[in-house]
C-alpha cells in the first residue's frame, strides 16, 4: 500500500465549514494489512502487546450508502486512543466523529465484519493524535501527557469561571453534555471544547433565524420537530438536512402555486371578453327581475308612441315622428312593448351580449358604435335592440328613435324613382337619435340601400349619435355585403349570441310560462328544456301547443301530456341515432363524451343493448327522466345522497361507486358503463379523487370485456381539468 499523506473522509463533502474535510490522520508505514472477522482484531492486540507495538491500527468498512473508519493508537503494545468516523448518504446525509470509549466500541464491532479491512501503521507518534484529539483516551490507559513548554505557557481559565460559563449554556437551553465530558479532562480541554461549542451555538441560533422566516402554515408540524433539535450541538449535521429538504419542499410548493395561477390568468383571459364588460354587466342585474315582481303598468306605456314616446292622436299615431303617414316614415316599424331588458334571460351565451346592448344604452354614441348584434335566428336579437330602444326612451322621452327592419329599407329604396325620393329616405334616417336596423343581412339585396346605410352610420358616428345593427350571420359571411359597410361595421363592436345552454333554457320557459300563466313543475320544465334546443322562438312555440292541446282536450298540464304532446317533435332523437351509428367503441375502451347532458352516451348504450351488451347507468338524473330513452331498460343508479323507495341510489362515494361497477364488470358477457355526474363527485370531494378514482377505472376497464363512457359537460368543469380528462380517456365530441 502506497502513501497518500493523509488519511480520512477527504472523498466526502462535508457542507459544514467549521468542520475539517477529514480526520488528517498521520500515514506512518504500513507494517500489515489484514481482512475482518470475529477474532481478527483480538488476535492482532494480542500481538502487538507480545512485540510492544507503537503505532496505530485503522479499521475501514465500506457499505452501500455507509463508509467508517476507526483508529486505536497504541504504544508500547497498549491501546491508548480511539477515534471514528462515521457517514451515511441516504436518507440523509449524516457524519459523526466519536472518540474514546464509545469508539473503540464502534470500531470492535466494525472488525467482526468480513467486510471489513485492518491495517497496522508504525512510527506515528502519540502526541500528534493526543494535540488534534485530547479527549480520545481510552479508560485505564496511561495518560502520561506531556507538559506544556516552559517558553508557551499555557494560561488556563478560573474554574469558577468555566463552571458560570457552562451554566449559562445550560440556561439558554443548551445540551451542555459534551461541556461535562470535557470538564473531567481539565481546563484546558474545556477552554477548546467551550470555543468549539460556542461555535455550533452559533450555527444553531442561524437555523433558528432560518425557520423562523420559512412560511409556517402547512410546514408546522415539520418546522416544531426541527426546533426540538435546535439544543443539542451534536445534531448540527442532521438539522441542515433537515432545513435543506423543508427548503426544497417550499420550493415545490411555490412551483405549484405558481402553475396554478397560471392556469388562472389562461383562464381570465379564455373570458377576456367577458370580462371586458364586467362592470356594464352589473348594470343589467338591475333590469333583471322575476316574473312576480312584474308590475301592471305596461297598459300605460302602449298608450305612448312606441318610436318616441310622445302622445298619440285619436287616430294612434303620432304627430312628431319624422316622414311618412301619420307621422312614421314606411319602412320603419313601432318596437315591440315586451322586448325589455327584464325580460330576456341571461345565460353563458348571452351574457356578453346583453352586457354590451346595456353599456350602450347607458351611454348612448359613446361607448360602442356602431354595435352590431348577430346569431341564429330566434335567439333574442331583436330583444336586445328593442330593449335598447325602450330603456333609452324611459330615460328621454323626446329621443328620435328609427327601428327599421332592412327589408322595408330595401323595399323603401327600390320603389324610389327619382332622386329626391332617395334623399327623403335619407333625411328621415339622418333626424333619428337612435338607429336601430335589424335583419341587415337583407341589405346584401340592394347596394343602393347599404350606401344610404354608409352614409347614416358616418353621420350618426360624427355627430354622437348611436346606430344598433343585428343580423344572422356575421357581415364578412354574407354575400354581396361591400367593403365600405364591412369597414364601418368593424369601427364598432360587434358581439354573437349563442344558442341557451341547458339551464337558460329553463330559465328561459320559466318565465315564459309565467307571462303566459302556465304552472309547470321544474320537472316539466326540464323535460320540456332537454329535447327542445334551438332557441328562444322553438321553446315559446313549444309552450304555445302545451297551452293549445291542454285547452282542447281539457286535461291538466302534467309530465305524460307534455311526453305526448312532444313525441312529434323526436326528430333530435332520432338525430342522435343518426349521428351514433357511426360511432364505434370497443371493449376495454374508456371514452368520454362531451355534451350538456347525457343524450349520446345514453344512444350509445340503447345501441349497444340491442348488440347483446349488458347496460349500467350512474346519472345524476332522476331514472324515471331517462327510462323512454331505452328500448330496453338498463341497471339505473341514480347518484343521489338522498334515499328513494322506486329507484336504486347510489351516494357519492368513490369507493361505493368503483364496487358497482366491479360487481358489474364481473357479471357475464359484454357489457357497458355510462357515468354521469363527475362534476357533481368532484364538488363533494375534490377534483384529484376524481382523477384518482377515473385512472383507477381506466386500468381496471382495460382487461375486462366492458366499454366505459363518461358523460361530460365541459362547461361544468374547468379549462385544465377537462384537459386532463381528456387526456386519460378517448374523446368522443358529437354535440
Amino acid at each position: 500500500m502506497t502513501g497518500q499523506g493523509f488519511l480520512g473522509f477527504h472523498r466526502i463533502h462535508n457542507r459544514d465549514p467549521d468542520m475539517a474535510t477529514d480526520l488528517r490522520i498521520p500515514e506512518g508505514i504500513v507494517v500489515r494489512t489484514a481482512k475482518g472477522g470475529p477474532d481478527s482484531l483480538k488476535g492482532i492486540l494480542a500481538d502487538l502487546k507480545q512485540y510492544s507495538f507503537t503505532g496505530y491500527l485503522k479499521v475501514t468498512l465500506e457499505k452501500p450508502f455507509m463508509t467508517s473508519t476507526g483508529y486505536i493508537v497504541v504504544e508500547q503494545g497498549t491501546p491508548m486512543m480511539a477515534i471514528y468516523e462515521f457517514e451515511k448518504s441516504k436518507p440523509r446525509e449524516l457524519r459523526r466523529i466519536y472518540t474514546g470509549e464509545k469508539s473503540l466500541r464502534f470500531i470492535l464491532e466494525d472488525s467482526q465484519d468480513k467486510a471489513s479491512n485492518i491495517e497496522l501503521h508504525s512510527r506515528v507518534p502519540r502526541e500528534e493524535f493526543e494535540r488534534r484529539f485530547p479527549d480520545s483516551y481510552i479508560a485505564g490507559a496511561p495518560t502520561q501527557r506531556p507538559a506544556p513548554r516552559a517558553e508557551e505557557p499555557e494560561a488556563e481559565p478560573e474554574e469558577d469561571a468555566t463552571t458560570e460559563k457552562i451554566e449559562e449554556w445550560r440556561r439558554r437551553g443548551f445540551k451542555v453534555d459534551t461541556l461535562e465530558e470535557a470538564r473531567g479532562k481539565g481546563l484546558q480541554a474545556v477552554a477548546r471544547e467551550l470555543a468549539s461549542f460556542e461555535r455550533d451555538a452559533q450555527k444553531l441560533k442561524q437555523f433558528e433565524s432560518i425557520l423562523n422566516n420559512f412560511p409556517v402554515i402547512g410546514l408546522e408540524q415539520e418546522i416544531a420537530e426541527i426546533r426540538t433539535k435546535l439544543d443539542d450541538r451534536t445534531r448540527i449535521a442532521e438539522i441542515e438536512s433537515d432545513i435543506e429538504f423543508l427548503q426544497e419542499k417550499i420550493r415545490r410548493k411555490i412551483q405549484k402555486r405558481k402553475d396554478e395561477e397560471d392556469s388562472i390568468k389562461q383562464e381570465l383571459e379564455r373570458k377576456r371578453r367577458e370580462e371586458k364588460a364586467a362592470d356594464v354587466y352589473d348594470l343589467i342585474l338591475k333590469y333583471q327581475s322575476t316574473p312576480e315582481g312584474e308590475g301592471q303598468e305596461e297598459a300605460k306605456e302602449e298608450q305612448k308612441c312606441p318610436t318616441c314616446g310622445g302622445d298619440l292622436d285619436e287616430a294612434g299615431m303620432c304627430p312628431r315622428c319624422p316622414a311618412g303617414p301619420g307621422g312614421v316614415p314606411s319602412f320603419s316599424k313601432p318596437l315591440v312593448p315586451e322586448f325589455k331588458f327584464d325580460g330576456f334571460v341571461i345565460g353563458p351565451g348571452s351574457k356578453f351580449a346583453a352586457a354590451t346592448a346595456v353599456a350602450v344604452a347607458e351611454n348612448p354614441g359613446k361607448t360602442y358604435n356602431p354595435l352590431l348584434i348577430f346569431g341564429g335566428s330566434g335567439l333574442g336579437k331583436t330583444h336586445l335592440i328593442s330593449a335598447i330602444g325602450s330603456h333609452m326612451l324611459k330615460k328621454n322621452p323626446k329621443l328620435s328613435l328609427l327601428y327599421v327592419p332592412s327589408d322595408k329599407l330595401v323595399d323603401a329604396v327600390e320603389q324610389c324613382g327619382t332622386t329626391d325620393a332617395l334623399k327623403r329616405i335619407r333625411d328621415a334616417l339622418n333626424q333619428a337619435d337612435l338607429l336601430l336596423l335589424d335583419d341587415m343581412q337583407f341589405l346584401a339585396a340592394n347596394e343602393k340601400a347599404q350606401g344610404e346605410v354608409v352614409h347614416v352610420i358616418d353621420r350618426m358616428i360624427e355627430s354622437g349619435r348611436q346606430a344598433v345593427l343585428a343580423s344572422d350571420r356575421l357581415p364578412t359571411q354574407i354575400p354581396g355585403f361591400s367593403d365600405r359597410l364591412n369597414a364601418r361595421i368593424q369601427k364598432g363592436l360587434t358581439v354573437d349570441l349563442q344558442p341557451p345552454d341547458m339551464d337558460t333554457r329553463v330559465k328561459i320557459l320559466r318565465v315564459k310560462a309565467y307571462e303566459k300563466k302556465l304552472k309547470l313543475s321544474d320537472e316539466i320544465l326540464e323535460y320540456i328544456a332537454e329535447r327542445v334546443t334551438q332557441n328562444v322562438r322553438e321553446l315559446e312555440s313549444t309552450l304555445n301547443k302545451i297551452i293549445a292541446f291542454s285547452s282542447i282536450m281539457k286535461m291538466d298540464v302534467d309530465l305524460n301530456l307534455v311526453s305526448d304532446i312532444l313525441k312529434p317533435m323526436a326528430p333530435v332523437q332520432e338525430t342522435r341515432k343518426e349521428i351514433m351509428k357511426e360511432v364505434k367503441v370497443l371493449p376495454g375502451h374508456c371514452y368520454l363524451i362531451e355534451e350538456e347532458k347525457p343524450m349520446y352516451s345514453n344512444v350509445l348504450l340503447s345501441r349497444m343493448m340491442a348488440e347483446g351488451y349488458r347496460g349500467l347507468v350512474i346519472t345524476r338524473m332522476n331514472p324515471s327522466r331517462i327510462k323512454d330513452e331505452f328500448k330496453e331498460t338498463p341497471q339505473i343508479l341514480w347518484l343521489t345522497d338522498k334515499q328513494s323507495s322506486l329507484e336504486n341510489t347510489v351516494p357519492p362515494s368513490l369507493e361505493m361507486i368503483i364496487h358497482k361497477i366491479q360487481e358489474f364488470m364481473g357479471g357475464e358477457g359484454d357489457g357497458m358503463v355510462v357515468l354521469d355526474g363527475i362534476q357533481y363527485l368532484a364538488s363533494n370531494t375534490n377534483f384529484d379523487a376524481v382523477l384518482r378514482f377515473l385512472r383507477s377505472l381506466v386500468d381496471e376497464v382495460s382487461e375486462s370485456k366492458c366499454v366505459f363512457a363518461v358523460s361530460l359537460s365541459p362547461q361544468t368543469m374547468k379549462e385544465q381539468e377537462t384537459s386532463i380528462l381528456e387526456r386519460e380517456m378517448e374523446v368522443l365530441n358529437l354535440t
